[in-house]
This record gives structure tokens, sequence and C-alpha cells, in this order.
């Protein structure tokens, strides 16, 4: 409490920089929010760091962030009259990534004051001009939003006079067309983007002459095209400011009509930004409920909504003026029931609808459970033949080397003959080579290194050529959800099959483990017979390899999008790869967990991985698809770092668990946002080339993390590689184009989750 009540003391002088009443509330209310949970923690005897930690400090943590949101929203909601729950929602929201990582800059601190040595303590003081430097730099980052948001509405005092209209028009606008956005649960960002967009709206109209702006009267047909180009006139103001792309946007198809009739494009529907939509409902509600130059009646708010709900679904996105009535009946007191959207929120349910995904999903997740099998079985063989761990490692190398070998083949291939025929062919050429797989093991054991390299060859190209088809399967807004739904499914065949796998090994013997490979390279070689490529004839195309490699590596490099998935792909493969071989080292060593431990700890990190996929479209409906890729690369280099770091078995399965949980996080982004950027026709090669990047890194990450390992030990490697994973992060951070990366989804205007491109 007196920590609380002192650290938080700034150079804001109480009477004269800070009220004495927000000084007190502040004091007082850090004192009791951290003064309760500690109570709780010595209450239950866990002052000092034991097993219980695992569970009390996380629920330490939330009952901190709970008590003083609580406190705030209460304050702020007795002080000016607003919401209570809205407060403490808004206040979490926006500080949520603070409140995740605060806890773990203390808890490392106090783990490093635990440190015996003088040098190791002096560590922490370390951590604090960075903090200083952030707390600085939030804070000025604070007054130049404050000054921006004043700036914007000043540009607009100055249209509202000179049109004549009602003081603070467009004020009104942007402040109800963020009310909109937030209640139709678009991101922050795009909440307030929408709400500068509002704010600006009728900025072109400085344009336009005073004789036709003014005119009392009705306008001519010339006159009235001149007014229809005040939207393209403020976009290309707006437009000239790169940091204004999305409001500029919003602003050229603010007289965009839901049925196409609108200025200046023509826009139809969903090809309307989301942002233009609300704008433009929110735009006419304030002038017909405002006396206006050319006409001074005005209409009651709820004579208002009633008239835009009749242009729903023609003038108007119907979702938009769903959440307005709701808006005016809290407001206004009008008794205005909520309509909600007739059309439903997309789902799992109308993904797995779609009879060809589900037979491609269905199939693929039997296959990959046969993969489990297969790698399984291939390393009990190649141990139990020649009991030797070379052996098996030069089996595991044979499965992943002709991918770097034909990677690039592969691309061209896929982009040039029929889709569903390459994956139907590689399928049954890994069934029938497969089942000799125990003959030559038993015969001639070069025969098992040639027939898993022809299999891994036939998965080079397999694989591509899954991944290019799935947006040919599926409406551009279910993708997040398809590709959610294939890495949920891989995992969970992964976490099964490697379980069984072992079993049947035990129990029985390495033989059946192929024999059940082959049969599910056979079931998915029936179901995709069900998957055509409807895009792509049959017919085989010319294929000239050295100019589709060329096309498709000038492609990547001029998309800065790809050029930086590309990139990062590489990064961080190639890191962690570096902890792959070295977790069963970590697990026997350092944590003191053996066979067992290792293989709850692989299990935890499926199962992790599993929650991530399905959570990701939740999370890209929120946020941006570029800022969920770095934040879950960092997530699981904080994962790793920090299971080196501690050395502790349960702290391990923490922190596996949201490494797992993270992987996903990052992966189902990165493999929408690299399907939608790669056109059908070259989508193979740039697929190929992911996917080549990706086992390139891990191989690499794998081979040095050997070496690396017995010279430095399996925690200071996974250390290692998670720092390396956070800088990754925060350089891909630094590149725009990734961070601001989102999918321009087509979704239907009653789900309104995702952000407009």
């Amino acid at each position: 409490m007196l920590v609380a009540t002192f650290g938080t003391v700034d150079e804001r002088v109480p009477g004269r920089t800070v009220s004495w009443t927000r000084f007190l509330f502040a004091r007082g209310m850090f004192a009791f929010v951290y003064g309760l949970p500690s109570l709780a923690l010595y209450a239950f005897g866990l002052q000092h760091p034991q097993a219980g930690w695992v569970i009390a400090l996380p629920l330490a943590v939330v009952a901190i962030v709970a008590l003083n949101d609580a406190i705030v929203a209460a304050y702020l909601s007795l002080l000016q009259g607003a919401n209570f729950w809205r407060l403490a929602k808004n206040a979490v929201a926006g500080s949520w990534l603070t409140y995740v990582a605060l806890p773990i800059v203390g808890y490392l601190i106090f783990t490093i004051l635990q440190a015996t040595s003088i040098a190791g303590q002096l560590v922490v003081f370390l951590l604090y001009g960075p903090l200083l430097v952030y707390r600085t730099s939030l804070q000025k980052q604070n007054r130049l939003d404050q000054w921006l948001r004043d700036s914007f509405i000043m540009q607009s005092r100055v249209v509202d006079k000179r049109d004549g209209q009602t003081f603070g028009h467009s004020q009104r606008v942007g402040e109800m067309s963020e009310a909109v956005a937030r209640l139709l649960h678009l991101s922050d960002e795009m909440c307030n983007t929408i709400r500068v967009g509002g704010i600006l709206h009728d900025l072109g109209k400085i344009a336009i002459p005073d004789s036709i702006l003014l005119k009392p009267g009705k306008l001519t047909p010339e006159e009235y095209e001149i007014i229809k180009t005040h939207p393209t006139e403020g976009a290309q103001i707006l437009a000239e400011h790169p940091e204004q792309k999305d409001v500029s946007e919003i602003v050229m198809h603010h007289h965009e009509r839901w049925d196409g009739a609108g200025y200046p494009e023509g826009l139809k529907g969903d090809e309307i930004p989301i942002g233009s939509r609300i704008v433009n409902a929110c735009d006419a509600f304030d002038t017909i409920t405002q006396a206006r130059v050319f006409r001074p009646t005005v209409k009651t708010p709820a004579e208002a909504i009633h008239e835009l709900r009749t242009l729903a679904g023609t003038w108007y996105d119907p979702a938009v003026i769903g959440a307005m009535e709701t808006i005016v009946a809290e407001r206004w007191s009008v008794d205005i029931p909520y309509q909600a959207p007739a059309t439903p929120k997309p789902g799992y349910r109308d993904v797995l609808a779609i009879p060809q995904f589900r037979r491609l999903w269905i199939g693929q997740g039997v296959s990959y459970f046969g993969d489990m099998m297969n790698t399984t079985g291939l390393a009990i063989m190649l141990f139990v033949v020649t009991r030797s761990p070379v052996m098996v490692a030069l089996g595991l190398i044979a499965k992943a080397v002709p991918t770097i070998m034909f990677g690039l083949l592969a691309g061209p291939l896929v982009d040039r003959f029929n889709r569903q025929r390459v994956m139907v062919l590689a399928d049954l050429a890994r069934a029938l080579l497969t089942v000799t797989i125990p003959f030559w093991a038993l015969n001639w054991l070069p025969g098992v290194f040639i027939a898993v390299f022809l299999i891994a060859i036939a998965s080079t190209f397999f694989n591509p050529a899954k991944q290019a088809i799935i947006p040919n399967l599926v409406p551009e807004r279910l993708l997040v959800r398809a590709n959610s739904l294939v890495q949920s499914s891989e995992r969970t065949m992964e976490l099964v099959g490697y379980a069984l796998a072992g079993v049947l090994a035990a129990t029985i013997s390495w033989v059946p483990l192929f024999l059940i490979d082959a049969a599910t390279y056979l079931f998915s070689a029936a179901t995709l017979l069900g998957v055509p490529d409807s895009i792509r004839s049959a017919r085989q195309k010319q294929v000239t390899l050295s100019r589709d490699i060329a096309d498709g590596m000038r492609f990547i490099v001029r998309s800065p999008v790809l050029r930086s998935i590309m990139a990062l792909t590489a990064m961080t493969g190639l890191f962690a790869g570096m902890t792959f071989p070295t977790l069963v080292v970590l697990a026997y060593g350092a944590l003191h967990a053996g066979a067992s431990g290792y293989g709850v700890l692989e299990a935890v990190i499926g199962g992790g991985a599993i929650l991530g996929a399905m959570a990701s479209p939740q999370l890209m409906a929120r946020y941006r698809a570029g800022v969920l890729i770095l934040i879950g690369v960092a997530g699981f280099g904080l994962s790793y770092a920090l299971t080196g770091l501690l050395q502790s078995f349960l702290f391990a399965f923490v922190f596996l668990f949201a490494c797992g949980v993270a992987s996903t996080i990052y992966y189902v982004p990165l493999i929408s946002i690299t399907q939608r950027e790669a056109p059908d026709y070259i989508r193979g090669r740039v697929m190929a080339s992911r996917f080549l990047l990706a086992q390139a890194g891990l191989l690499g990450g794998m081979a040095i993390s050997g070496p690396l390992t017995a010279r430095l030990g399996a925690p200071l490697v996974f250390v290692t590689a998670g720092t390396l994973l956070v800088a990754a992060a925060i350089v891909a951070f630094a590149f725009r184009d990734l961070r601001d990366a989102r999918l321009r989804d087509a979704t239907p205007a009653a789900s309104l989750e995702a952000v407009s491109g």
C-alpha cells in the first residue's frame, strides 16, 4: 500500500498542476486497489514463491484490474453522469495490453531481486529507464492525440460556418458516428477513424462556390453536379497526408447509397466502406433534425429515425440504421425497439455448410492424423532397427529436405495444373510409397530413406495446392474461419495421433502405423474427388518453370505486405526451430520432468494452439491482422523466454500453453493475409514460397540448436530464442505495411465485425 501510494507520485504539484481532489483520490485508490489483493496473499500464506503462486498471482492481478476499473468507472459515472458499464468496458479495452505487460514486468523484477549477486539486483534499476521513457512518450502522445481531436473540430467549424448550417453539425455527426461504430463492435482504432471521418465529412465544401453552397432555392442540374464533387475534393485534401488515408476513404464515399445509386463511384452494399455507411446515415439524421438554409423546418428524433428506417436497404445500410435506432431510443427516450439484423453473424456452421470445403476439411483432418502416425512410426522404427540416433535424425531430415529442394518448382505446377488433380495424385503416390516402408525397413534400409524422400516430394506439391484452393471454396467473409477450422483440426489430430501412435507401437508394433497412414491418404484422395477446382480447367497448361518462378518472386518482392510476411516467416521459423529439439533436453534437465513431463508439455502446446485457432476469427474481427501477427510472434517468444528463465515445470506448463495460443494467433491471420494478397493465378507460387521459407528456417534453427544447447544449456537456448522472437516482432512492427495489414473483408452488412478496407 505504501509503494502504491508514494511510488505513483509524479512531477505534478498538488494544488497547482493537479487538484488536491484528484491527487488524493488517485493515491487512495492505488492504496486500496493494491492493498486488498496483497492482504489476501498474506492471509492465505502465499507471501513466498511456491506452487500456489501459479494460480494466486494471476488471480491477484485480475482482482487489482477489477478493483481499479470499477473504482475509476464509478468515480467518473458519478462525476459526469455517464454510464458505469460503458466506462468500465472502455477502460479495459483501451488498457488491456498494459494489464498484461505490467504484471509480467513486475514478476521479472521480483525474480531478479531474488538473485544473490549484487550485479543481478542492479539489473532491476536498468528496467526503470525504458519504463520512464515509455511513460513520458505516452503522456506526450496523449497530449498530441487531444490536440489532433481539437484541431479536427476546429477545421469542421470553418466548414459549418461557411455552409450556413447549424453550428456544430460536423462535430455531432462525428460523435454519433463513433457511437454507432462502437455499438457495431468495430475496433477502437476504426471507431476513432470513423469519428474523424464524420467530423471532416464536408471538408470538400470549401471548394464549392458560395453562390451554389448558400443558395436557398432548388439547385439546377448543373449546380447539383458541382455540389456532388465535394466528397472527392475533401478526400483529395485528406489523401495528401498518409496518416489520413482511411479518413480520406470515408469522406470519399459518404454519399454512396446501399442500392448503388449514390455518388461519386456508385458503390453498392458491402463495397461501400463501413465508415462511409455510418457517416452517411448520421449526417442524414443530423441534417433533418436541424434547421438548414434550404430547409428551415426540422423533424423530431423519432420522426427522423422513422424516415431513415423506411430507407434502410435502399439508401442506407440496414444494420447501421438498426444501431442508430438503439442510440436514438437511449439519448432522446424514444420508444423504438432495436431490430436486430436478419442475417446472422458468419460462424463455423456456415463454413461447414459448404460441401466442397467440408470434404476437404474432413479429408485433411484424417490425413493429418496419419501424418502423425508416420512421423512417430518412422522415429521408432529407425531407432528399433538401427539403435542409432543418427539414423533417426537422417530420417527426419529426409522428410524436410525435399521442401527446400523442390519448393520453388511446386508453385508454378500448382498454378498451372488443376489443383484437385495435383492433390489426388499426391495422395495416391504417398499412400503407395508409405505401404512399402515396412518392407524396406526389414529388407533394405536405404529403401526407407528413398520412400520417405519421395513422400516428402509429393507433400511439397500437395501443401501449397491445398492452401491455394481454400479461398476458391469459401466466400471471402468465411476465409478466416475456414483457416481456423483447418488449423484447429490439424492441431487436434496432432494430439490424438501422437498419443495413439505411441500406444500402438508399445502394445502391437510400429508396422501398423504406416498401414494406417497409407489408409488415411487413400481416404483423403477419395474426399478430394468432391472438391473441384472450378476456376482452373482440367486441361494441362504449358509450364515455363524459370519464367513462372521469376514471376512469382517478382510478385512477392513488389508487394510490401507479402515481402514483410516472407521475411517474418523465415525469422520466426529460424528462432522457433531452435526450441524444437531443445524442449526434450529442457524437460529431462532443468525441469526434472522426464519422458512423461515432455509428453505433457508437447500436448499442452497443442492444446493452446487449438484454443488460439478457435479464437483467431473473433480477434481478427476487432483488431488488424498485421497487429495480431506481430503480437503472436512476440507472445510465443515471451513464453519461450520465461520458460527458460524460470525453470519450473508448473510455469513451463502455463507459458507453453500460452505459446500454443500465440502460435496460432500468429499463423491464422498470416495465412489468411497471404491468401488474400495473392491472386489465384499466382497463389500457388506464393504459398509454396512461404512454406519453403518456413521449412528452411525450421531446419536452420534445429541445426544450430544442438551446438547451442551443448555450449549454453537448454534454459539459455530457450531464453535466447524467445528474446530473438520478441526482437523480430519489434523490428517487424517498424514496417507499416505489415503492421497495418488487414483483411479486405466483403462481410455482409449484418455482421460488421471486420473493419472495411
